[in-house]
């Protein structure tokens, strides 16, 4: 089977790395060709060594591109009390050998859609803000005919993180959401309906951190971080929502979704940053509908097939890194 062309645009980020993590033990399936930061749960200097870092730690060999340093019309907003000073809960990964690559991601993402032959197209997965995508359909709109697909984390259907009814990727830079919805790309949306449901739970945590495992151990000792250092405590496990949309892509059968027309509030009010899914599928033509929205999941089978990545994974690295 042809592997499915992805680049990453992401903010690295504890449930970032994780997903990474993933994405890495599934590189039999996937045919990544880039990572792309951005500005969201950390400064972009910061976002963007961590996934060099932690592409090169868990054997991802792609280039990483530097993207936008804030949203489009705000002021950056990190998320340091989520994610600790350093992005990765506090985490050291090894410092990486390579470097970020000369082209500022926007142009980094022109150039990988432009070189895809007439054939070919490259599904974007999203998992922080989406400001460099807003960006490069603005800039060059002519290569959303070679994106296949954007499944990004962000969102909720009902509901919010940072305000009653706002999840933080979108509340960022709700201008930029805007524009990628309003693209007629087709989406799907992984939000706050389906990513609170991936959890790990406080034991299985503990069992990654107590585990000689190399690559299970890191990924649990950032998730306890998460866990031990914010409300997340109260709820006993920890969501892993940046691996949500990698899940989707291999195990779409454990997830139940909705086909909707997305948009989101960006006025300054008090619903700025609220996405708007609109499921009244009978107001719509069939083709209207170019978006899904997930909204549950099983999450017994989402932790059995994270936790067998991350062990998978360790297991191929033993020979890299001392246990």
């Amino acid at each position: 089977m042809e592997k499915r062309r992805i680049i990453v645009d992401c903010d690295p980020g504890v449930d970032d790395a994780i997903a990474l993590a993933y994405a890495a033990a599934n590189q039999d399936k996937f045919q990544i060709l880039g990572i792309t930061s951005v500005s969201g749960n950390q400064s972009i200097e910061k976002v963007t060594r961590n996934a060099l870092n932690v592409a090169e730690y868990f054997g991802l060999d792609v280039p990483v591109a530097r993207g936008m340093e804030g949203p489009l019309v705000k002021e950056p907003l990190l998320a340091r009390e989520i994610h600790g000073e350093n992005g990765l809960g506090q985490c050291e990964f090894p410092e990486a050998s390579g470097t970020v690559v000369k082209e500022h991601a926007v142009l980094f993402l022109y150039k990988k859609l432009v070189e895809l032959s007439k054939k070919e197209k490259i599904t974007i997965v999203a998992t922080g803000p989406l400001t460099n995508i807003a960006m490069l359909l603005k800039l060059f709109p002519e290569v959303k005919e070679k994106i296949l697909e954007i499944v990004f984390m962000g969102g909720a259907a009902m509901g919010g993180n940072v305000t009653p009814s706002a999840e933080f990727n979108i509340y960022v830079d709700p201008e930029a959401a805007s524009i990628v919805f309003m693209s007629g790309i087709p989406l799907v949306m992984c939000g706050l309906d389906v990513t609170l449901k991936c959890t790990l739970k406080r034991n299985q945590v503990m069992k990654l951190c107590q585990s000689g495992n190399p690559a299970a151990k890191i990924c649990g000792d950032m998730a306890g971080f998460v866990l031990e250092n914010t409300s997340t405590k109260y709820r006993g496990e920890v969501s892993v929502h940046d691996a949500v949309p990698w899940m989707y892509l291999l195990h779409p059968e454990i997830f139940t979704g909705k086909r909707t027309i997305l948009s989101v509030e960006c006025s300054d009010g008090q619903a700025r940053g609220t996405t708007v899914c609109d499921l009244r599928w009978w107001n719509h033509d069939e083709e209207e509908l170019n978006s899904i929205v997930l909204l549950d999941a099983d999450q017994e089978r989402f932790q059995e097939y994270l936790i067998t990545a991350l062990y998978e994974l360790g297991e191929s690295m033993k020979g890299k890194y001392k246990e």
